[in-house]
């Protein structure tokens, strides 16, 4: 009998890992996340709770099919392999959702994929309801040859790899000046720096000429399915316009192509065009699009 139970530790990390690659290796690059999502969302910010904000599903014990993950701002990640599961999730998951936001919280959005059809039809039967707003693109690169190397830098800059702890600190800074936003703190970089997952190599940034980081872009390999992913990606307002973003995702793709990569892949909301056009001129393309949907209404 199937079953929705809360995340307790690392070994469910894992699993949600083992879950992912499995749907990779089926029908990627379709597939709602990557492997390194599961680790950036865990460790991005302080306020994550897992144990509150995760839920497992299992069709039998022991046998993870699916996963929720709720946020704070009211959105739904999911994700259900083998697809056939779709309707039995759903239906084991909206009570959740329901009961992890509750009546003083944002509505819930449940996003899935427009080339998901068991999950969006799941959804659609269970009442909801697509939302009016932008959704997130999926974006792919296929790394069988690398693609040109973009304009040189502006004098003075140059990108590299981070390094290490010593520079935690500037690391946590300039995520912190790319998105505006102070959740991004040095104990929760370090704490990122730690995890199994995480790849110095593939954490680059922009330095400028005054020695500070000027932009940053945090890579990811999934040795089983030979797929890079940039997560998140992001410059500091004064260095804009420079290509110092376009730059680290070529450094990044010779470096995954160098692992074994045979794609890669980012994420764009669709109402920002400017990170759209980045990723565009710097040879992908959308292949997906990851869709909210309006919680039903509790009859």
């Amino acid at each position: 009998m199937s079953s929705l139970r809360p995340y307790r530790d690392v070994a469910d990390l894992e699993a949600m890992e083992q879950l992912v690659a499995r749907a990779w290796a089926e029908r990627g690059p379709h597939v709602e996340c990557a492997v390194g999502d599961l680790t950036w969302r865990l460790l991005r910010n302080a306020q994550v709770r897992p144990r509150e904000d995760i839920a497992l599903w299992e069709p039998e014990p022991g046998q993870l099919a699916g996963f929720a993950w709720a946020y704070g701002n009211g959105d739904v990640d999911l994700l259900v392999h083998p697809l056939t599961h779709a309707n039995a999730f759903v239906q084991d998951m909206l009570p959740w959702v329901r009961a992890r936001h509750g009546s003083t919280s944002p509505p819930a959005t449940l996003w899935a994929l427009e080339s998901n059809g068991p999950l969006l039809a799941a959804l659609q039967r269970s009442g909801c309801l697509r939302t009016p707003g932008g959704c997130y693109l999926h974006l792919e690169l296929p790394l069988h040859a690398l693609p040109p190397p973009p304009p040189p830098l502006p004098a003075g800059y140059r990108v590299r790899a981070v390094r290490g702890l010593e520079e935690v600190a500037a690391r946590a800074l300039v995520h912190r000046r790319g998105f505006g936003t102070e959740r991004m703190t040095t104990e929760v970089y370090a704490q990122l720096m730690e995890a199994p997952r995480y790849q110095p190599a593939l954490d680059l940034v922009a330095e400028a000429p005054d020695g500070s980081l000027a932009a940053c872009a945090l890579g990811w390999f999934d040795e089983v399915n030979a797929v890079g992913e940039f997560e998140p990606t992001a410059c500091a307002p004064e260095h804009r316009r420079r290509g110092l973003v376009r730059a680290l995702l070529h450094e990044g793709l010779g470096r995954m192509h160098g692992m074994g990569a045979r794609r890669a892949i980012v994420y764009a909301f669709e109402d920002n065009p400017a990170s759209v056009a980045l990723y565009q001129s710097a040879g992908f393309t959308v292949v997906d699009r990851n869709l909210g949907h309006s919680e039903p209404p509790v009859k």
